[in-house]
């Protein structure tokens, strides 16, 4: 996810997860202030006591991404709680990836938009000075394919967060995930990327064994209570292809919340007026050992990525240094 830029990116991260002297002025710095939301609204008052930080965000070299965003970036804190809150532009919503039907075969089509963050979980060598540039990523010359995608140790971790429009808002939650220090699966660049424990929920593939289209529908006799362009697994039944037609669409993905350290994100997006508000919540400590585990009075860098209906490699990715801190 995280791709190195043409000059430095996320340079110069000299704070640390074990707090740091980074200016607490500087534009790079988020600043964390005391307060609880009362629910995950982007407009609820708790934040009008937030102070914003404004991270630009750049197109990776040789990804599919057309344009980098500005995204607007607050935070505030409880004795047990954290809440995040980003709002960017985005001229085309995109939340839906579906089977489109043209009455004879299935064709997959569709993506969605994306925010992601990454934080140390152990001190990851570099990542303090060199950010996500230290962590993921094959110099420059080398082609997307060649990308490495781990953290500079065997035996390193850092925390993953991605908020998905399509497959994680439906559901109210981030996916939370954990990066490793060598690919579990050597032919295949993301796997690296590990889901955070689970017992049960996520989302899944709504395909045949063949890969030629969907498996399961739509239960006719439930309304989809996540909307049309969604389906929950626990309203879908198995396909019946006499009740479609062609330019009939039928969601690609099966929903369900994560239960388990996966879920511990809650989260929710809103796309109103050209721009998506989304709101973060977790537990400062959720006591797992595949998560960053918030410290009040330490200085944590972080990485921020914005997808604008791309997925995989390609996306825009902030290009200077983060920094939560707690005021």
């Amino acid at each position: 996810m995280w791709k190195r830029l043409v000059g430095p990116m996320l340079a110069a991260l000299v704070a640390g997860a074990c707090g740091g002297a980074a200016n607490a002025a500087a534009p790079n710095n988020l600043i964390a202030a005391t307060g609880a939301p009362s629910s995950l609204a982007g407009d609820d008052g708790a934040w009008k006591d937030a102070g914003v930080m404004t991270v630009k965000t750049a197109v990776i070299a040789g990804s599919a991404a057309k344009q980098g965003a500005e995204v607007k970036v607050q935070a505030l804190y409880s004795s047990t709680d954290i809440w995040f809150r980003f709002e960017w532009a985005d001229s085309t919503q995109s939340a839906d990836r579906f089977w489109l039907y043209d009455g004879a075969k299935w064709t997959s089509s569709g993506n969605e938009d994306r925010l992601a963050l990454l934080w140390e979980i152990s001190p990851l060598e570099r990542f303090q000075t060199h950010g996500c540039t230290a962590v993921c990523h094959n110099p420059v010359s080398d082609p997307i394919a060649k990308w490495y995608m781990v953290t500079p140790g065997a035996d390193d971790r850092a925390d993953n967060w991605q908020w998905i429009a399509g497959r994680t808002n439906p559901v109210g939650q981030a996916d939370d995930k954990y990066l490793v220090g060598a690919l579990p699966d050597p032919a295949s660049t993301g796997s690296s990327f590990v889901n955070d424990t689970s017992e049960k929920g996520g989302s899944a593939n709504n395909r045949t064994a063949d890969g030629s289209g969907p498996a399961k529908m739509q239960d006719p006799s439930k309304p989809a209570s996540a909307g049309s362009g969604f389906l929950l697994a626990s309203e879908a039944v198995t396909i019946d292809a006499s009740k479609f037609k062609a330019g009939d669409k039928v969601p690609r993905d099966l929903l369900a919340p994560s239960v388990g350290s996966r879920g511990d994100i809650d989260a929710k997006g809103v796309y109103a007026s050209g721009k998506w508000t989304v709101v973060f919540h977790r537990k400062l400590d959720t006591k797992n050992d595949d998560d960053i585990q918030f410290v009040v009075g330490r200085t944590i860098p972080f990485g921020l990525a914005v997808f604008d209906n791309v997925s995989g490699f390609s996306h825009t990715v902030a290009g200077e240094p983060l920094y939560l801190r707690f005021r």
